[in-house]
This record gives structure tokens, sequence and C-alpha cells, in this order.
């Protein structure tokens, strides 16, 4: 899938204290592609990561050139409650190539509205198209203003399933707790996807459910 992995990403990770980036739902590691120029996606979803918070999230991801892809989200922690937003840019760094692998590389900043707590992402992205589905690495960093920088890393498979999309999904933050997960996702008609994800981290069930509006 194409578009906003990593500034989905930005949000997922914060919310999961792990790395951060957006990815096209249902992942959370991200993909090297970018949106089509005048293209992208609206998403949105509700989770529940290992801290038993309740987050709704929404993005918008838009491709503005052949290379690049723009993103902005807002999240709603309704335990605390807190309001969360991040702007990103997005960049494809080599074309995509069939039975072969491709770079990507995110630029992202965060804001926490009621802490006053910003800070800033980076995400580099490789994208293996294999037979069956492809394969997602990413290696990147998250330094909060005042704070430490903290790398951040993630590993998906995605399987294609007829019309259905399967993938399995690993990633974590330095001295942090790793999440590994499985996701579905099915367009419904055209331009219009659900999705979900089941998982664990830090020993607990962590979940998300949420619908992709392409355009």
């Amino acid at each position: 899938m194409k578009g906003a992995r990593a500034l989905r990403h930005a949000l997922v990770w914060l919310a999961a204290a792990s790395a951060p980036a957006w990815a096209g739902r249902p992942l959370t590691v991200d993909d090297a592609n970018v949106a089509e120029v005048g293209g992208g996606q609206v998403e949105t979803w509700y989770a529940r990561p290992a801290s038993r918070e309740r987050l709704w999230t929404s993005t918008l991801g838009v491709g503005v050139l052949d290379w690049l892809e723009l993103g902005l989200g807002v999240e709603r922690n309704f335990s605390v409650p807190e309001t969360s937003t991040a702007v990103q840019a997005k960049m494809r760094l080599t074309p995509s190539v069939e039975g072969g692998c491709n770079a990507g590389a995110v630029v992202g900043r965060m804001h926490l509205h009621r802490e006053r707590g910003d800070a800033t992402y980076v995400n580099g992205i490789v994208t293996c198209n294999l037979d069956g589905g492809p394969l997602h690495l990413n290696l990147g960093a998250h330094r909060p203003d005042g704070g430490g920088t903290h790398a951040t890393w993630g590993a998906a498979k995605e399987f294609e399933l007829g019309a259905v999309t399967a993938h399995v999904e690993a990633f974590g933050q330095q001295h942090g707790k790793p999440t590994l997960q499985f996701g579905l996702r099915h367009e419904i008609v055209k331009n219009l996807q659900i999705d979900g994800t089941l998982g664990r981290s830090d020993r607990k069930a962590v979940f998300s459910v949420g619908l992709r509006l392409g355009f």
C-alpha cells in the first residue's frame, strides 16, 4: 500500500511508546512508497495499546510530487484526555522495482498539546517486492525536545490472500518493549477499506480497528 504509513506511525509509535512513523492501515511498519501526485488517503482508527489508553487517530496523506508525500495527523487520547498532532514529509528515494527493493525516508514533527511537548522523528525505509507480498524494514530515531535520542526499528511481511491482505510485523523503540502483531485489510468497495490488528506488547493484548478512504 502507498501513502500515509509514516505519518500514521508518528502517532501510533508515540501511543505505544515505540518508534515514530505512519503506515498505511493496518500496518505500523512503514513502506518506501508515496501517494501519486494529487492522490492520497484519509485514515481513521480506534486503538488500545499496552498502556490500556483509549486512542482515536485520523491522518491525511497527499502526494505533491512524484517522490514526495506530505501528511498531517491528529490523535485523541480519551483516557487522559490529551490531543497530539504531527506533520511530516515522506520521500521515495529510489524507484519502486517489481521483484526488487527500493528505499524511502521520513522526517516529521510531533506536538503534545496539553503537556506542550514536541519531538522530531526520522525513519529510513526499505521495501522489497517479493512473491506473495512485500517485505518492509524500518530504522529510525525519535528525539523529544530537551531529551535524548531513541533508536526505532520495525519489520513487516505482507501476504496477498485473494480479497484479503494479511501481515505480520514487529516494531519497537530503544529501551522499550517490542510489539508483535498481525493484521487484515479488505476493500469493501473501490477505495474504501476496513482493517484491524491484534497483537501483544509488554505481555498485554493490543488491538486496533479502522477505515481507509483513498482518493
